[in-house]
């Protein structure tokens, strides 16, 4: 029985992550690969996926797929909201030290990827993760992996508390604006009845 996975794969150095995306290609492993991307942290925690097709696996694989959207959450929780495309900067926003503790899929995955280095993130279909595993051990790597519809769950949560965020904020300016109309409106009131009672035109 085939099972779906999201996984995301960090290696001692980072040109393993490199060599190992390119042999994946060339592998049967390839066939319970769905897609793939290479993604990497600099030293202020932004997270980008490098550009060239040497460093994905599958149409979409860093942009429109579930890996795209994956990698946007765990580069900034704003990533999945604003879209991910293959060399974009996405951003840096997800809190590292955060995400040490919490016990979900996107924080242990966002937590796998460390400033200065890389990891690969995949989606996965397998008959069961023994060969995956072996290969990933054979080069010295370390796997994550999580069933697909925990990481999708936790995908439209992630979503959903954005948008609501996104609406409390944009709620909270329409009533700065309300207030400031109001003050603005007052003070005009105020200044010509001073000058009424003045007597002035």
């Amino acid at each position: 029985m085939m099972t779906q996975y999201a996984a995301a794969v960090t290696f001692p150095d980072n040109a393993t992550a490199y060599q190992t995306i390119s042999e994946l290609r060339d592998s049967s492993l390839i066939q319970s690969i769905t897609a793939a991307a290479l993604v990497e942290r600099d030293q202020n925690g932004q997270l980008r996926v490098p550009e060239g097709d040497d460093s994905v696996i599958g149409l979409g694989a860093a942009g429109g797929s579930l890996v795209g959207m994956l990698i946007g959450v765990i580069g900034g929780p704003l990533g999945m909201l604003l879209g991910v495309s293959s060399g974009a900067l996405v951003g840096g926003l997800f809190d590292l030290n955060r995400a040490d503790k919490a016990e979900t899929a996107l924080a242990e995955f966002g937590q796998a990827v460390q400033p200065g280095h890389n990891a690969l993130v995949l989606q996965t279909d397998e008959p069961d993760t023994t060969a995956l595993d072996g290969f990933v051990k054979g080069k010295g790597g370390t796997i994550i992996r999580r069933p697909l519809d925990e990481v999708v769950d936790e995908l439209e949560a992630q979503q959903a508390a954005a948008e609501a965020a996104a609406d409390a904020a944009d709620a909270k300016l329409r009533e700065q604006r309300r207030e400031e109309r109001k003050e603005k409106w007052d003070e005009r009131v105020e200044n010509l009845r001073k000058k009424f009672s003045r007597g002035e035109k």
